[in-house]
């Protein structure tokens, strides 16, 4: 997993407790498990008693080192899942 992935997961959880954004940024399902699913087996993200994510201490280190090394992420819609804007009498098809 790439390191801008992994910060982009924890910073969605310890900002959220959700993985929601990252589905309606177009992200893909199968993806976003497999990630988190790394994630837990590397211990960096858990279940609290409220069954929320949240960040173990490992993961809260892990998001602070990549905080420091790269200061500019966002999450944005993937650029493959943009539509063009479409008139009023067309239908979209996917």
């Amino acid at each position: 997993m790439k390191e801008s992935t992994e910060f982009l997961i924890l910073d969605t959880i310890k900002k959220h407790s959700s993985l929601v954004p990252l589905f309606s940024a177009g992200y893909s399902y199968a993806k976003i498990i497999e990630w988190v699913r790394q994630l837990e087996e590397e211990k960096k993200i858990c279940f609290d008693n409220m069954e929320k994510r949240t960040l173990t201490d490992i993961g809260l280190g892990r998001w602070k080192v990549i905080k420091k090394k790269k200061s500019g992420f966002t999450i944005l819609p993937l650029n493959d899942y943009k539509i063009s804007p479409i008139r009023v009498d067309e239908i979209y098809l996917p």
